[in-house]
């Protein structure tokens, strides 16, 4: 049991379905249950020409405007990256904008040296690599811009794969590499009401991700494992699942300690930790929308990451 105020407690009733394992890579898909409440996510309404995704009138870093014109509220995801624009961005919290209505979002750049104007926004094929991800939820809790941490990281991930795209752009990082990956998504299905996933690397539980329904999951599926996998050495060794473990890291992720933190749209959001990891969960209506849940690393992201976060940064 979740107990974040005194009127929402919640029993998300997660059931971890049989490991999928290849090489040193394994994934526990997660199925939670169902749940009946209409969210569009961007990759639908920008197909459906229900979203638009715009500059500022005087373009600015670390904001958009998105324009939801649906009857339904529109879903952002915590890392979703969209290209276009005068830079590629990504989002900084998972949002939830109201039917038939426009706001202003935060986002970080995911391409540094680019900014002039290339195309309309759209979604992209990937979000912010898992290293990204982990390095702005530990920024989150000491400050509200971490622009630093991103660029720092994204440079972290051109290193490692000893390659540099000319505007220093994560989606380029992707696509360099997206060749090695191809045949390793295959191995990960998406099974029946699948609504999450965790994922093992080497055996150990780096981090999961749940979300409201099938269908919302279905759009992130190989988003999350290519997240992972980009910051993964792959190599052919053989561990045991052991999901008796993996219950107890998610149920001790659901009995951490939770506070409340401001929010942009019509969500309501909670940072969690405790001993071995973090995250934030969003609700509506208190239901999860979106949880992540990220494996502490505290030495190596304080040491490299909170020790460079500017508590006052202006972009």
């Amino acid at each position: 049991m979740m107990s974040i105020e005194p009127d929402v407690n919640l029993n998300p009733h997660v059931e971890l379905l049989p490991a999928q394992v290849h090489e040193n890579i394994a994934v526990i898909p997660l199925r939670s249950e169902r749940n009946y409440i209409d969210l569009l996510t961007l990759k639908k309404g920008l197909e459906l020409g229900l979203v638009e995704v715009k500059e500022c009138e005087s373009s600015q870093v670390n904001t958009l405007i998105v324009e939801n014109h649906a009857v339904t509220p529109l879903i952002l995801i915590d890392g979703e990256e969209v290209v276009g624009g005068d830079q590629n961005r990504i989002v900084n919290a998972t949002i939830l904008i109201d039917a038939k209505s426009k706001m202003k979002i935060p986002v970080s750049c995911s391409e540094k040296n680019r900014w002039a104007y290339k195309s309309e926004f759209k979604q992209s094929e990937y979000m912010a690599n898992y290293n990204t991800r982990k390095a702005k939820e530990y920024a989150s809790r000491v400050s509200t811009s971490y622009q630093d941490v991103i660029w720092s990281s994204i440079d972290t991930l051109e290193s490692e794969n000893d390659y540099a795209s000319p505007t220093s752009a994560m989606e380029e990082s992707y696509e360099n590499i997206k060749s090695n990956h191809k045949e390793i998504l295959k191995k990960f299905k998406i099974l029946d009401g699948q609504t999450g996933v965790m994922v093992m690397v080497d055996g150990e539980i780096r981090g999961f991700e749940l979300f409201l329904n099938s269908g919302i999951y279905r759009d992130f599926h190989e988003k999350i494992l290519k997240s992972y996998l980009i910051d993964s050495k792959i190599k052919n060794t053989v561990f045991t699942v052991n999901i008796e473990a993996a219950k107890e890291v998610m149920n001790n992720a659901f009995d951490s300690s939770f506070e409340k933190k401001d929010t942009t749209g019509i969500e309501d959001s909670f940072t969690f930790e405790n001993d071995a990891g973090l995250g934030t969960v969003y609700l509506f209506k208190d239901n999860i929308v979106h949880l992540s849940y990220f494996k502490k690393d505290e030495e190596k992201i304080n040491d490299e990451i909170i020790g460079n976060i500017p508590l006052e940064t202006d972009i």
